[in-house]
């Protein structure tokens, strides 16, 4: 079967709001996997090996949402893209986390998937793997020459596609990609001031270019058509919820969701999203005191899901809890300042998303040693060198598997108190901050071909 690589232009972009491709050739079907969108940007005092792309989202952390269109129909979207986009780059196998993903929207190295297998749980810094190698790392840069672009698979973006695999144009004869920007740079860069501590400001976007694979053959299509008469696809719909910060002891809320309700729900991702994306990434040194090196939105700032104390989550899916007693995470039945049941999360995660690359002890707030049984490092932390841990990163993710009337999303945080020697990694006011919870859920549609037109429903 043969095919055609198409380089498609905006016909409309404005880099602070959105851009918008046509995809309207005539008598042809695009292929979904054959898909990407290549982003990329500058903004001034955005200096070469100093300031980067955010380590977690890439080039993805620009879009704020995006959608595939008929006309005025919605195919496929995604809202809250840049922490959606986070967890995808998590969600891999290490090996595959490494050798392929950093390499895509990376645009050679720009995030940093991936653990190497060394003494120290230090993440890959460059595309080679050594840290600081100047030259490796995809960046902004202050203009336009000098930045990067990534390129991202659209089916990253818009899970519909992973089965909606073809788009015929004698069916979707108006078909648009709407693509809308953030312009928070918190999203989209790792560092907010270069190494002289200015600030970086008017971030530019590139003008974004999509690339889409395409085929002619009228038979091929034909056959293609015939298979499509009723396709099953999920998308992610998401809904969200804010939580004050804590100021001492326990707190818990409880949140009633509505944007789910009358659908099936399968699998759910809780992302614990940080208000001040710089709490919780300016790492501290080991006396406690911060270092005096640029606040950075290590590792993805707002797009981030911060790891918190003693963390409790529980689901009530039409008047029934999911999970018995307070949920998935802390057991209250255990004492002291740190928390339990991270880990049953995390394994409760895994069961339901697949892999995900954090080093050990990644979801956790509590300290991480380079050298557990040597007295002499017991209380060195992995994070000092800044950027050299991949931390305080924590999500929740179960089943539900059912059509949701009511859903509530009962949380449940701990405080965490000031110190110096017995501090967390991350200073306290971190985990101790306003979060906005966002709830991501997969939601089965179906596509129906009928007669030369379509129709798109929930199941």
């Amino acid at each position: 079967m043969s095919s055609t690589i198409n380089i498609i232009d905006p016909v409309y972009f404005n880099n602070k709001s959105r851009a918008e491709f046509r995809l309207n050739h005539e008598d042809v079907a695009y292929l979904s996997s054959g898909c990407y969108l290549a982003l990329g940007g500058h903004g001034a005092n955005a200096v070469l090996e100093q300031v980067n792309y955010n380590r977690r989202s890439g080039v993805a952390g620009m879009v704020n949402s995006i959608q595939l269109l008929n006309g005025a129909d919605v195919l496929a979207q995604l809202d809250s893209a840049g922490p959606w986009m986070a967890f995808k780059g998590l969600n891999k196998d290490n090996a595959d986390a490494v050798s392929k993903q950093m390499m895509s929207q990376s645009a050679a190295g720009l995030i940093h998937y991936g653990i190497p297998i060394a003494t120290e749980q230090e993440i890959i810094a460059d595309a080679d793997g050594i840290q600081g190698t100047a030259g490796d790392r995809g960046q902004p840069g202050a203009t336009e020459e000098e930045c990067s672009l990534g390129y991202v698979a659209i089916t990253e973006f818009l899970k519909e596609l992973e089965t909606l695999r073809v788009l015929p144009t004698a069916i979707f004869q108006n078909l648009r990609l709407v693509v809308q920007f953030t312009s928070e740079l918190k999203a989209i860069l790792q560092q907010q001031t270069n190494d002289a501590g200015t600030a970086v400001t008017a971030f530019t976007k590139v003008r974004p270019i999509l690339v889409v694979e395409s085929i002619s053959d009228p038979d091929i299509i034909a056959s293609m058509i015939a298979d499509m008469e009723s396709t099953r696809m999920n998308c992610i719909e998401s809904d969200q919820f804010s939580v004050v910060a804590v100021a001492a002891g326990r707190q818990r809320v409880v949140n009633q969701l509505r944007g789910f309700n009358s659908k099936i729900v399968n699998r759910v991702l809780i992302v614990n999203s940080p208000t001040d994306p710089l709490l919780g990434v300016l790492q501290t040194s080991d006396t406690g005191v911060a270092e005096t090196t640029p606040e950075i939105a290590l590792d993805a700032g707002i797009s981030n899901s911060l790891v918190q104390n003693r963390l409790t989550i529980n689901a009530r899916v039409n008047g029934s809890n999911v999970f018995q007693g307070a949920g998935l995470g802390y057991d209250d039945t255990q004492t002291g300042t740190v928390g339990a049941g991270n880990n049953h999360r995390l394994a409760c995660l895994t069961d339901t998303w697949g892999d995900v690359s954090i080093c050990a002890g990644g979801n956790s707030c509590g300290l991480v040693v380079t050298g557990i049984n040597e007295t002499a490092t017991i209380n060195t932390r992995i994070a000092h060198k800044m950027g050299a841990f991949f931390f305080g990163s924590d999500y929740t993710g179960f089943r539900v598997m059912d059509r949701v009337s009511h859903l509530e999303i009962d949380y449940g945080r701990s405080f965490v108190a000031d110190g110096v020697d017995t501090s967390p990694i991350m200073p306290s006011t971190a985990p101790n901050q306003a979060l906005n919870v966002i709830v991501y859920a997969e939601i089965p549609k179906v596509v129906q071909i009928v007669g030369g037109s379509y129709r798109v429903a929930y199941l």
